[in-house]
């Protein structure tokens, strides 16, 4: 049997080229846009220079799920999530820092840089400033602003300048648990997975509850499991105990 004749087709003005006729059938290639290129080659050095390990916990959202659509500013789970990590990383310095030339650093803000997937065609990371200070509808509010600015093309390089700690949200359509790459220059980034029912012990019995899979990612130069496990939990019981985490 003959092989398949190739014949390619080029559309240079988008970028995009087409060959058909191959064995694995038709084959688009994309040129990727600067911003997925640089992305792609930042976390492409974080993995290979940065020793890295994870851990995950399931956190019980029920209580945060019920409580949230009283909040002021309508915020959305994730908002919850960005509050409870810039809360927690105000107690643990080592997590709010990185391995520098050598060096153990560590920062005095805590600027999460939250992860946004321009349908499926960049990832962009917008840092929301002191989330430790904001209340929970200011932080809804930004994460707003900063998401339609990045879907219309408007966001600076300011925008996605001086984060401290890195939050990846796989979205409602995601996976339940997840590993995320931090962003070069930080020691630590959080996977949030999507929220499911799933059985979950309370007290002495076995209930259907919401539940969120965080997966922590840490630079071990720099974070081990005692300073990442702590702060896991710290989130954790923040999510948990939603009330005073809602009213701030």
């Amino acid at each position: 049997m003959s092989e398949p004749t190739e014949i390619a087709t080029r559309t240079p003005e988008d970028g995009v080229s087409v060959e058909e006729g191959t064995k694995r059938g038709t084959v688009t290639t994309r040129i990727p846009s600067k911003p997925q290129t640089a992305l792609a080659r930042r976390l492409a050095e974080v993995r290979a220079t940065v020793p890295t390990w994870t851990a995950s916990v399931d956190v019980d959202v029920e209580e945060l799920r019920l409580l949230l659509p009283d909040v002021e500013g309508r915020p959305e789970p994730i908002d919850a999530v960005v509050a409870a990590v810039g809360e927690a990383l105000r107690g643990h310095e080592r997590v709010n820092g990185a391995w520098r030339d050598g060096m153990l650093e560590s920062w005095s803000r805590a600027n999460v840089a939250l992860a946004i997937d321009l349908d499926g065609g960049a990832i962009v990371l917008p840092t929301l400033l002191d989330a430790d200070a904001a209340t929970l509808a200011e932080l809804a509010a930004r994460r707003r602003d900063v998401t339609a600015r990045a879907h219309d093309g408007t966001l600076r390089a300011p925008d996605s300048a001086g984060a401290t700690f890195a939050v990846v949200d796989g979205g409602s359509d995601g996976p339940d648990r997840f590993d995320a790459i931090m962003p070069p220059g930080t020691g630590a980034a959080l996977a949030v997975g999507a929220i499911r029912r799933r059985p979950w012990v309370v007290g002495e019995a076995l209930v259907p509850r919401h539940l969120l899979t965080l997966t922590l990612t840490a630079d071990h130069r720099a974070i081990y499991p005692s300073h990442g496990g702590a702060f896991l939990r710290r989130v954790a019981g923040l999510l948990e105990d939603a009330r005073p985490l809602l009213g701030r």
